[in-house]
């Protein structure tokens, strides 16, 4: 049996280095992503935000999974959806807080999604149409909010108003004494400038009239613990980025 020519043993030798090589440089890319997706999981998250290099990784795992299911409802530049209720996270409009662990929280359960562990403590009412406070009464908190956000007002509808926020209408309770809102709460800020529906004075009054249900869907079942994890890394350091673009 004649043996194989050598220049085709050559061939066939070089082509056998260049897959050994190219299955070396795959498993050592899977490896390397391995390796850091062990971190990203395993590390305190607050602390892989002063990690340049997890934070470069996470924001490879999180970009296209933001366009996907995130971008439709935040928007492109974070900035959200008053018609929906979703928050100008570029602003830090934030409702639950802005700690890795808080976002991570929302994206695993949502908000008022359904799910047992969804954040759903509070709820906007409908405080006219239930009969709590008359439509008089909720235009002068209009006019007491307008001169909370430093804007033009009526100043005694504004009084009356600061009388109903903490009297009958009971808005304190879960909007703060101070208006700016309670985290624990997932309630906004009521003094501006950024406001989950909108400032304006027909704006503010629809949300008394009618209440607000804002909804988040949650994604446990849907991305994976790294992918969630990746996006709440994310949405915590990109606004902070792209407010400096």
């Amino acid at each position: 049996m004649l043996g194989m020519p050598g220049h085709k043993r050559v061939l066939r030798s070089i082509l056998l280095m260049l897959l050994l090589a190219a299955l070396t440089v795959t498993f050592a890319r899977w490896l390397g992503f391995r390796q850091r997706a062990d971190q990203l999981l395993r590390q305190d998250p607050d602390r892989i935000l002063t990690d340049s290099r997890l934070m470069q990784f996470a924001a490879q795992v999180a970009q296209p999974r933001y366009r996907q299911h995130c971008a439709r409802c935040h928007g492109g530049a974070f900035q959200g959806d008053p018609a929906l209720g979703v928050p100008n996270i570029a602003r830090d409009g934030w409702l639950y807080g802005n700690a890795p662990v808080d976002v991570e929280h929302t994206i695993l359960y949502g908000v008022r999604s359904g799910h047992p562990m969804s954040r759903n403590v509070t709820d906007m009412p409908a405080l006219v149409r239930d009969g709590q406070i008359t439509s008089a009464d909720a235009w002068d908190v209009v006019e007491y909010l307008q001169s909370l956000a430093g804007r033009s007002h009526d100043p005694e509808a504004a009084l009356r108003g600061r009388s109903i926020y903490y009297g009958k209408g009971n808005c304190f309770d879960c909007h703060a004494s101070d208006a700016r809102g309670v985290a624990d709460y997932g309630t906004p800020a009521l003094t501006g400038p950024v406001y989950l529906y909108g400032g304006d004075r027909q704006t503010l009054y629809q949300s008394i009239l009618n209440g607000r249900h804002g909804q988040c869907p949650a994604w446990v079942n849907v991305l994976s613990p790294l992918q969630i994890r990746a996006l709440a890394l994310y949405l915590v350091s990109a606004p902070r980025a792209h407010a400096t673009d």
